[in-house]
């Protein structure tokens, strides 16, 4: 570097023609081992993240991160002044600042924990729990020896490395805690450190940083015996709201998905409208009002020590903001769920949970904060019921510190009648009108006013593509561990999010999907040339289709396995049944029903309540009949059967040349699957 700097200052003096004409060539000879060197350089580093991935993932996704990703610096930052500042403590406090804007104030006087939670040992209540250094021992398993430290600076790994040591004492700081009677939460563990992350839009607004914190492991192991005890109280009273799907076991964005799709086609296939309006809460989390949440709590049957042990977590917090390592000064936490804590989000839960009290004509359903309101419209009457129950829901809010943002609302609405759609609307909380959209995202599925996902597929094409760019950009090696690697942690995951529910039928569809791995694989040495059928065997890959179709019967015996929640129909019964038990000749099978040749009967034909449901029937007895064992177990019985199977996916010459569809290509699809099965069992 410095011979090249040298030369450089040589040639720009404008030497004799001879001499510069040395001083060139000498500059490319240069400037040619430098690149050898740059390249020998990348490639071991390649070669080095490559040889980490299975021994240690997190230094190869950090390389990975480096290509991706730009880390973006904090600041100048403006201040509440409105002044740019660049000094780290002054940016740390222009983030405090804006942190602690987003609380609520509490509606009421702070309330003392001795008048709310009583002594009485009432059986019906939670007031108290035994645990024992092996529940002890179960939290530190589940903490990540790589999770960074909070404020008391006490180590994930250390945890780790010395848990069975431990345990004992650690269960009896925690026990002597849990007997305390007045303040029994150590302060020193109820402190957080905030270190900002910019996600997007202009680098001065402290408002575009978001809050990510860290906050003691040794309080997390408490944490997370609470709410196992609390969460077994609350299930086993069945005092959980039934729509609500988020933070909780066997729920997840799928399962909301899923029956909020069902109620809207059930409806739609009545001959209504179905009108959506997506609720936004501002700061949802952050503006948790201790108070009411305390009081809900008690309601709850939680009392006694647990009661005062979580209202002296709640209260008397302090957090501080880090900015390359500068702190700012403490900040009181006055409202919301602590940021990085375990029970935080079942206390927002237990706060939410009453939110469709009043609701008495239409459907709710949530996802922890995301709220989603409709109603099937067939007269004027019916919106107007639908807005009736709209402002009950903003009442809720009112009474429990809540706030929406109005700006964020979205309106969804489905149907052929534009009539009925022209002659009514809806206004938010701040009486202005909501606006219809042909689509929104919900819960990373994009839904459209056509009930279909043709809209979300294609943006899954794109993203998908642009993956593979990315991949094939900033990889060199074409080694079929490291492309199948690549593909398995970082595209299949997009391809196959909440696929149960936007599952294609139409053959150009699922061609488009399917061409996306098949362009991946041919960029793997050695198959460039090879078959994709071949390939796919050759590599022990599933082709998507087929993935899809695994997902849909997994899924649903899940359901019929009481692992997941059910679906519930029009008639608010359960939707997925079994039509013949274990004992009967046929073995058990999912029931399925007539539905009406229309547009949004064959929408629901589709769908994976009877898509799937005919998948399932289609296996053999032997894998039907699989109960009493984990999801696991049934995958392995699944995937062994499956291997048996001829994994051919919708070919392209099923596809309508003009329209771009088959006449059924779900009966297609379904008719391919059981004559592959039917096929294996005749030879």
């Amino acid at each position: 570097m410095r011979r090249r700097r040298k030369i450089a200052k040589q040639l720009a003096n404008s030497p004799a023609p001879s001499k510069k004409c040395k001083l060139e060539n000498e500059l490319i000879e240069i400037e040619d081992k430098l690149q050898a060197s740059f390249k020998k350089s990348s490639d071991f580093q390649e070669s080095k993240a490559i040889e980490a991935i299975k021994r240690n993932p997190k230094f190869f996704f950090s390389y990975v991160k480096k290509f991706s990703k730009i880390k973006t610096a904090i600041g100048p930052l403006l201040n509440q002044g409105g002044e740019y500042v660049s000094d780290n403590k002054e940016m740390a406090d222009a983030l405090a600042a804006q942190y602690s804007s987003v609380f609520s104030t509490p509606l009421s006087n702070p309330i003392d924990p001795n008048d709310l939670f009583s002594n009485n040992n009432d059986a019906s209540k939670l007031s108290d729990f035994q645990f024992t250094p092996e529940d002890v021992l179960m939290a530190i398993k589940e903490i990540s020896p790589n999770s960074a430290p909070g404020p008391d600076g006490f180590p994930a790994v250390f945890l780790s490395k010395c848990k069975d040591e431990l345990a004992l004492p650690i269960y009896r700081i925690w026990r002597q805690s849990l007997d305390e009677v007045n303040d029994p939460c150590p302060s020193r563990v109820k402190q957080s450190l905030i270190c900002p992350i910019h996600k997007g839009d202009s680098t001065a607004q402290p408002k575009n940083y978001r809050p990510v914190a860290l906050t003691s492991h040794l309080v997390k192991l408490f944490e997370k015996i609470i709410r196992k005890n609390i969460v077994e109280h609350l299930e086993r009273n069945n005092l959980f709201n039934p729509n609500q799907h988020g933070f909780r076991s066997g729920r997840s964005c799928l399962s909301q998905l899923l029956s909020h799709y069902d109620k809207i086609l059930a409806l739609l296939e009545s001959g209504k409208n179905v009108d959506v309006v997506y609720l936004d809460f501002a700061k949802a989390f952050d503006k948790l009002d201790f108070n009411i949440t305390l009081q809900k709590l008690k309601s709850f049957g939680i009392d006694g020590k647990i009661g005062r042990w979580i209202h002296s977590f709640l209260t008397n917090r302090h957090q501080q903001v880090v900015v390359n390592g500068e702190k700012s000064d403490p900040a009181p936490v006055i409202s919301g769920v602590p940021q990085g804590s375990v029970i935080g989000p079942l206390l927002f839960l237990i706060l939410i949970g009453d939110i469709d009290q009043e609701v008495a004509h239409s459907f709710i359903s949530s996802f922890a904060d995301d709220t989603r309101i409709g109603n099937g419209i067939q007269t004027n009457e019916d919106a107007s019921q639908l807005q009736q129950d709209l402002d009950k829901v903003y009442q809720w809010a009112t009474r429990n510190n809540m706030t929406f943002n109005d700006t964020k609302f979205d309106l969804i609405r489905y149907g052929q009648n534009t009539q009925l759609k022209e002659a009514t609307s809806y206004t938010s909380n701040a009486n202005t009108n909501i606006e219809a959209k042909s689509s929104t995202k919900d819960l990373g599925v994009t839904m459209s006013a056509t009930a279909e996902f043709t809209e979300h597929i294609a943006g899954i094409v794109e993203t998908v593509k642009d993956l593979t760019a990315w991949i094939l950009r900033s990889f060199k090696s074409r080694s079929r561990y490291v492309m199948l690697f690549l593909w398995k942690t970082i595209v299949i995951p997009r391809l196959d999010y909440c696929s149960q529910l936007w599952n294609p039928s139409k053959a150009y569809l699922i061609t488009q999907l399917e061409e996306l791995q098949k362009h991946f694989v041919k960029r793997i040495h050695g198959f460039q040339d090879m078959e994709y059928n071949e390939a796919l065997h050759e590599l022990n890959l599933l082709s998507l289709q087929r993935r899809r179709e695994r997902y849909q019967i997994i899924y649903l015996w899940c359901i019929i396995e009481n692992i997941y929640p059910n679906l519930q129909n029009e008639q608010d019964d359960v939707l997925i049944k079994l039509q013949s038990s274990i004992q009967s000749r046929r073995g058990r099978t999912i029931a399925t029903k007539v539905l009406p040749n229309t547009r949004y009967g064959n929408l629901r034909f589709q769908s994976l309540p009877f898509a799937g449901a005919r998948l399932f029937n289609a296996l053999p007895q032997s894998i039907r009949n699989i109960t009493g064992c984990s999801k696991i177990a049934f995958k392995s019985s699944l995937d062994r059967f499956l291997k048996t199977v001829k994994d051919n996916p919708l070919p392209v010459s099923l596809i309508n040349p003009v329209q771009g569809t088959t006449n059924n290509s779900l009966a297609v699809t379904t008719q391919r699957w059981e004559e592959s099965i039917l096929g294996v069992h005749r030879q």
